[in-house]
């Protein structure tokens, strides 16, 4: 049923109990000497530290003149159960009476009757206030738990069974409630919460385990102590009162709950809870498929008991205590989805995915069997390689559940599994997915949609799988419409993988394995304004660097010789994250159309507001391409790629032979494509990449001034670059370093690489949703390793 069962009174009826009674009944009750009384919080009794001639602590419990006697003996009796069962706890332990009962019904000096009973005092701070929760105090409070209740599965008592509003299953009476809640719009996310319980929890009931729970591992029950030499832990819980027999995942998923408060990755942090606490009582299948529903369900039902309560006791500051962490906390997690967070709790508790039919392989065993199936130059990311089996928001996890804050992958563009865009593509597989020989209204959507975004005369739309196979396809169109063959490209450049990609891409052709430069491929300087011939500050360098192109172009002139097309990528990084110096594209472009050739503007790596400024790379240089190129980001890692060109471009490419690409633009691809330009805009995301990237830069030239190691700062929004030199004056390039500084930042839960001719610049390219927070964190661990002894200029 909705409505729950009887509740506690929500108002007091008997005046507190003074601190000066609590030592009288102390001393004649338990027989402490010279005791002192402090008052401690609750919600419904009085609760005292007490301190004896002695110098020991304890905790009076006076309780709520309502409290049944059976509430108070299933306390006790759970207690010194478990003290028996986990001696090694510091778990409260029961202090008897003189006449050795547990507790007994007094009558204080108001003459009203309670029960009274006494616990040992545990030292500690509560887990609230404890910071940092790290992944290791986290887990150590799952630990806890599962060990508590392994500990009660053989205890039993029939107050356990009582009607409880915390009891996680009946969570549902909160929906009464809700008009408590007098914002509008958090009152529907409260209850947005509650019918996804519903929804996706409730129907699992039957199949969940039921055990006796501590049941209320909030923030506030938790205890933190440190033993010098050692990392904090969570050592104790406080508090049982909300003991019960309830679904046993609900213990986790309360932890992991509160754990969430004030993190700016709650999944992370409720994930070392699970993880915990499936190391001391493992989790089922079932029981990880409801954990995140029964997670925000908690927060959901927390604040609209905070809202009723604090309808009837408006001064009271103990009912809200939790209510602004569980609001950002419920925000938070609205944003993500069960099976994106279950994938995190499997892969936290180092559990294979249900129902997969590839076997789960340890670290080890995945290592081996790629180095034994895969291509030896298929390579991997750090010396030490990571084993990643879930993503969420700009955060990886490995397959023991730790997150990694990456700032590296731009193909995420709006967060690794990002739940809208999710939607789309699994909508859409249940419907139909075909190739384009057949009438879509996804393909037309998404062209229109994506040239709405894009400068005239860029409005015919080509789409195919890969940035790859897109770059391939522009040099097919600009052949066409020039009727040549040479191309022009720039020092260092990348453009994709295929057999004519490596052909026009330095990096590759001049590189380990490389054949050299074709005849038909001409390289201009790259428009380095740190290492080029031309330098930042100089006067002109953008008509200087452009003169050069100009120089090649009249050269094949001269042999009579055309140029196909130039084709760039706007920001290049695998040059080294570079910014062309203003105007730069402008010139250049002028001068091939000038000798007939085509502009191809390679926007794989930063289209679609990463720059912050501007939605595409080549309005940073005042400059519209004759054919643009878009990879990777587009379809958030889902295969989507396109082209789009001018009329008179594809009029000439639309020369007798078909184009086809079976998967390019499938109904699918186009609707992963359409979500994320939704996301791109709902969520403000450009606007986000200019906000943090401004910052970030400018704490990053902070670091400079401390750092010799930093040569240069670069880059727009969240696309940046830091150039690592052992010399300023010379700008020899600090390639060692940059290696170290990687893989150190891998070892601290950090994801970046490094790029340019010598791999010492370090790329930060996150997903657009990377937060100011995430930046300072970044900060933080670099400054710590640029002050190590291998990260230094002359190491």
């Amino acid at each position: 049923a909705a409505t729950i069962l009887p509740m506690m009174p929500e108002a007091r009826v008997a005046a507190p109990i003074t601190p000066k009674e609590a030592v009288l009944i102390a001393e004649a009750n338990f027989g402490l000497l010279k005791a002192s009384a402090h008052p401690l919080p609750g919600e419904y009794d009085d609760n005292f530290q007490l301190s004896d001639a002695g110098g020991n602590s304890y905790v009076l419990k006076i309780m709520h003149p309502a409290r049944e006697e059976s509430f108070v003996d299933m306390q006790c009796r759970a207690l010194t159960h478990l003290a028996e069962k986990l001696p090694s706890l510091q778990l409260p332990r029961v202090r008897p009476m003189k006449d050795g009962r547990l507790f007994a019904r007094l009558e204080p000096g108001d003459g009203i009757p309670r029960f009274v009973w006494m616990l040992g005092f545990v030292e500690g701070m509560v887990f609230a206030k404890a910071t940092p929760h790290t992944t290791d105090l986290l887990a150590s409070f799952g630990k806890l738990l599962g060990e508590i209740d392994s500990a009660l599965l053989d205890f039993s008592h029939p107050a356990t069974d009582r009607p409880l509003k915390w009891d996680l299953s009946k969570s549902l009476w909160a929906r009464e409630f809700l008009p408590y809640i007098k914002d509008k719009s958090r009152r529907e996310l409260a209850a947005s919460v509650l019918d996804v319980f519903e929804r996706q929890a409730l129907p699992r009931f039957p199949y969940l385990r039921r055990s006796v729970i501590y049941g209320d591992a909030n923030d506030y029950n938790a205890l933190v102590t440190q033993v010098t030499g050692q990392a904090p832990r969570v050592s104790s819980v406080i508090d049982f009162g909300d003991m019960h027999f309830g679904l046993t995942v609900a213990e986790p998923a309360v932890a992991a709950a509160y754990a969430t408060l004030g993190q700016d990755n709650p999944l992370a942090a409720a994930a070392a809870i699970v993880g915990g606490y499936h190391r001391a009582f493992p989790l089922t299948d079932d029981e990880l498929s409801v954990l995140f529903p029964l997670m925000a369900a908690r927060l959901a039902v927390s604040v609209t008991n905070s809202a009723h309560r604090q309808s009837l006791l408006p001064d009271d500051p103990y009912v809200t205590v939790t209510e602004a962490g569980a609001w950002s906390a419920l925000e938070r997690l609205a944003k993500l989805d069960s099976p994106q967070a279950e994938a995190v709790f499997r892969a936290a508790c180092a559990l294979p995915e249900p129902f997969s039919s590839v076997p789960r392989q340890s670290y080890k065993e995945s290592l081996a069997a790629r180095r034994n199936l895969l291509g030896a130059n298929l390579s991997l990311s750090y010396d030490e390689p990571l084993k990643i089996v879930a993503g969420s928001r700009q955060f990886l996890y490995d397959e023991t559940g730790r997150a990694f804050l990456d700032v590296y992958n731009n193909v995420p563009l709006v967060g690794h599994s990002h739940p809208r865009v999710i939607r789309a593509i699994e909508n859409q597989l249940l419907l139909l997915n075909t190739n384009t020989r057949y009438l879509h209204d996804n393909i037309l959507a998404y062209a229109e949609r994506l040239t709405e975004l894009l400068p005239a005369p860029l409005r015919i739309c080509y789409f195919v799988n890969s940035g790859s196979e897109a770059n391939e396809l522009a040099l097919r169109l600009a052949r066409a419409h020039s009727k040549r063959e040479d191309v022009l490209v720039l020092q260092q450049a990348y453009h994709g993988h295929t057999s004519t990609l490596i052909d026009i891409s330095p990096y590759k052709f001049n590189g380990p394995g490389g054949r050299g430069k074709k005849s038909w491929v001409h390289v201009a300087p790259l428009a380095d304004d740190y290492r080029g011939e031309f330098r930042r500050g100089a006067p002109d360098i953008a008509t200087k660097y452009a003169a050069q192109i100009a120089e090649i172009l009249a050269g094949l002139k001269r042999e009579g010789r055309g140029i196909a097309a130039f084709i760039a990528e706007t920001f290049p990084s695998v040059g080294g994250q570079i910014v062309f110096p203003e105007n730069y594209l402008k010139e250049a472009y002028r001068h091939v159309r000038a000798a007939g050739g085509v502009c191809v503007a390679d926007e794989v790596q930063v289209g679609f507001g990463r720059l912050g400024t501007h939605l595409w790379g080549f309005e940073t240089q005042g400059a519209v391409p004759d054919i643009a190129v878009f990879g990777k980001p587009i379809g958030n890692a889902f295969p989507l790629a396109a082209v789009v060109t001018t009329p008179e471009i594809a009029a000439s490419f639309a020369n007798g032979m078909e184009f086809f690409s079976t998967f390019g633009g499938n109904p699918v691809a186009c609707a992963a494509g359409l979500a994320v330009l939704d996301v791109l805009r709902d969520e403000q995301l450009q606007k986000n990449a200019l906000e943090v990237g401004s910052a970030w830069m400018e704490d990053l030239r902070a670091l400079q001034t401390k750092f010799p190691l930093i040569g240069d700062v670069r880059g727009s929004g969240l696309f940046l670059g830091i150039d690592l030199v052992t010399d300023r004056d010379s700008r020899a390039p600090a390639s060692t370093q940059a290696s170290y500084v990687v893989n150190r930042l891998r070892d601290l839960g950090i994801l970046a690489g490094t790029d340019g001719p010598h791999h010492n610049v370090l790329k930060l390219r996150p997903p657009l949703i990377f937060s100011k927070a995430d930046a300072q964190v970044f900060n933080a661990v670099f400054s710590t390793i640029l002050q190590e002894p291998a990260a230094q200029p002359n190491s």
